[in-house]
Protein backbone atom coordinates (compact mmCIF):
# COMPACT_ATOMS: atom_id res chain seq x y z
CA UNK A 1 0.00 0.00 0.00
CA UNK A 2 1.25 3.65 -0.91
CA UNK A 3 0.84 6.64 1.27
CA UNK A 4 -1.57 8.21 -1.38
CA UNK A 5 -3.61 5.17 -1.12
CA UNK A 6 -4.23 5.16 2.85
CA UNK A 7 -4.62 8.76 2.27
CA UNK A 8 -7.92 7.92 0.08
CA UNK A 9 -8.83 5.10 1.89
CA UNK A 10 -8.51 7.65 4.54
CA UNK A 11 -10.16 10.74 2.88
CA UNK A 12 -12.97 8.04 1.55
CA UNK A 13 -13.95 6.03 4.90
CA UNK A 14 -13.69 9.78 7.07
CA UNK A 15 -16.18 11.48 4.49
CA UNK A 16 -18.26 8.52 4.01
CA UNK A 17 -18.80 8.42 8.02
CA UNK A 18 -19.32 12.01 7.82
CA UNK A 19 -21.91 12.01 5.20
CA UNK A 20 -24.01 8.67 6.34
CA UNK A 21 -24.23 8.96 10.04
CA UNK A 22 -23.95 12.73 10.57
CA UNK A 23 -20.58 11.76 12.65
CA UNK A 24 -17.38 13.95 12.27
CA UNK A 25 -15.44 14.33 15.28
CA UNK A 26 -11.81 15.48 15.18
CA UNK A 27 -10.05 12.32 15.77
CA UNK A 28 -12.06 10.34 13.73
CA UNK A 29 -9.86 10.38 10.64
CA UNK A 30 -6.58 10.52 12.88
CA UNK A 31 -7.79 6.96 13.82
CA UNK A 32 -8.84 5.92 10.75
CA UNK A 33 -5.29 6.73 9.32
CA UNK A 34 -3.57 4.88 12.15
CA UNK A 35 -5.92 2.08 12.02
CA UNK A 36 -4.52 1.82 8.09
CA UNK A 37 -0.90 2.39 8.00
CA UNK A 38 -0.56 0.19 11.35
CA UNK A 39 -2.22 -2.59 9.84
CA UNK A 40 -0.20 -2.45 6.75
CA UNK A 41 2.85 -2.63 9.04
CA UNK A 42 0.98 -5.58 10.82
CA UNK A 43 0.71 -7.13 7.35
CA UNK A 44 4.11 -7.00 6.21
CA UNK A 45 5.38 -8.31 9.20
CA UNK A 46 6.93 -5.60 10.72
CA UNK A 47 9.19 -5.55 13.81
CA UNK A 48 9.10 -2.59 16.72
CA UNK A 49 10.80 -0.01 15.01
CA UNK A 50 8.54 -0.54 11.84
CA UNK A 51 5.60 0.28 14.02
CA UNK A 52 7.05 3.89 15.12
CA UNK A 53 7.43 4.57 10.91
CA UNK A 54 3.85 3.57 11.06
CA UNK A 55 2.63 5.56 13.83
CA UNK A 56 4.36 8.47 11.81
CA UNK A 57 2.96 7.45 8.57
CA UNK A 58 -0.06 7.59 10.07
CA UNK A 59 0.00 11.02 11.15
CA UNK A 60 1.46 11.88 7.60
CA UNK A 61 -1.91 10.34 6.19
CA UNK A 62 -4.20 12.24 8.44
CA UNK A 63 -2.32 15.66 7.49
CA UNK A 64 -2.62 14.96 3.54
CA UNK A 65 -6.32 13.50 4.33
CA UNK A 66 -7.27 17.06 5.65
CA UNK A 67 -5.89 18.98 3.70
CA UNK A 68 -7.33 17.42 1.05
CA UNK A 69 -10.90 17.92 2.64
CA UNK A 70 -10.40 21.20 3.52
CA UNK A 71 -8.91 22.20 0.03
CA UNK A 72 -12.39 20.07 -1.46
CA UNK A 73 -14.78 22.18 1.11
CA UNK A 74 -13.54 25.51 0.08
CA UNK A 75 -14.11 24.08 -4.06
CA UNK A 76 -17.66 22.56 -2.85
CA UNK A 77 -18.55 25.88 -0.76
CA UNK A 78 -18.94 23.69 2.24
CA UNK A 79 -16.16 25.97 4.39
CA UNK A 80 -17.09 26.56 7.82
CA UNK A 81 -18.52 29.46 9.36
CA UNK A 82 -17.51 30.03 12.89
CA UNK A 83 -20.13 31.05 15.48
CA UNK A 84 -19.21 34.22 17.27
CA UNK A 85 -20.68 32.79 20.60
CA UNK A 86 -18.12 29.77 20.19
CA UNK A 87 -14.99 30.51 22.63
CA UNK A 88 -12.94 27.80 21.61
CA UNK A 89 -12.90 28.72 17.98
CA UNK A 90 -13.97 25.38 16.90
CA UNK A 91 -16.74 25.23 13.77
CA UNK A 92 -20.31 25.17 15.01
CA UNK A 93 -22.51 25.33 11.80
CA UNK A 94 -21.76 25.64 8.36
CA UNK A 95 -22.41 28.39 5.60
CA UNK A 96 -25.06 26.87 4.04
CA UNK A 97 -26.95 24.28 6.87
CA UNK A 98 -28.38 24.56 9.52
CA UNK A 99 -27.20 24.09 12.98
CA UNK A 100 -25.33 20.29 13.60
CA UNK A 101 -25.76 19.26 9.86
CA UNK A 102 -22.69 18.69 8.16
CA UNK A 103 -22.16 18.53 4.47
CA UNK A 104 -20.02 16.01 2.18
CA UNK A 105 -16.46 17.74 2.47
CA UNK A 106 -16.86 19.43 5.82
CA UNK A 107 -13.21 20.36 6.89
CA UNK A 108 -12.34 18.28 9.87
CA UNK A 109 -10.50 20.89 11.43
Amino acid sequence: MTLGGATGATFVVANGIQRAFDYNPRWLALLIAQLVCLGVVYQSHGVGSDYVIGVINGFLVYCSAAGATGAAGVASGAAPVRDASARSGNVTREASQAPGHRQLFTPWF
